[in-house]
């Protein structure tokens, strides 16, 4: 490759890092219609060059820039699945839900919640307490979550953020 497509790629890719915080290497290769081997080389040109972070949570990792602080970064990874950033988000609204509770509200089988409340718990986005032997949890940083929610929430693209607004709006008015 030629030093002036290199610097036009990596321009593109940081651009979108940028306004798609917390992007898979996936999801960079697939909206910028590169190809893989293409993605991976320059996303780790960018690493090496101090441009870009990588945070790794489950079997993937996601990109930042280098102005974002770890606890922001964990809340973006969190963020990138719809159904935990929808778990954390309630949790913000109504702390101290049980298991059961947020199974119901979430219309949510045990098992799935179950997988996603460990992975929140791991990386202490949620937090749990116990009363009368029955957990409970809680979204921790409740302010924050939802800054970097109305920050970032169009860098997702899911089609439920649009109703979600919408109910959290009314919630939300002062």
């Amino acid at each position: 490759m030629d030093e002036a497509s290199d610097q036009t790629t990596h321009r593109r890719i940081l651009d979108f890092v940028t306004t798609h915080p917390g992007a898979s290497a996936r999801e960079v290769q697939r909206s910028l219609s590169l190809g893989w081997g293409q993605t991976a080389y320059h996303l780790e040109h960018l690493l090496q060059d101090s441009l870009l972070i990588r945070e790794r949570a489950g079997h993937r990792d996601y990109y930042f820039t280098v102005n974002f602080r770890a606890e922001d970064r964990r809340i973006l990874v969190v963020f990138q699945s719809p159904v935990e950033r929808r778990l954390v988000l309630l949790l913000t609204q109504k702390p101290g839900l049980s298991f059961s509770e947020l199974a119901d509200q979430l219309h949510m089988g045990k098992s799935t919640l179950s997988f996603h409340l460990k992975f929140l718990l791991a990386v202490g986005v949620v937090g749990l307490s116990s009363t009368d032997r029955v957990r409970r949890y809680h979204a921790e940083q409740p302010d924050r979550v939802w800054d970097l929610y109305r920050m970032h929430r169009k860098s997702w693209g899911d089609r439920w953020i649009e109703g979600f607004d919408l109910v959290f709006s009314i919630l939300m008015r002062d």
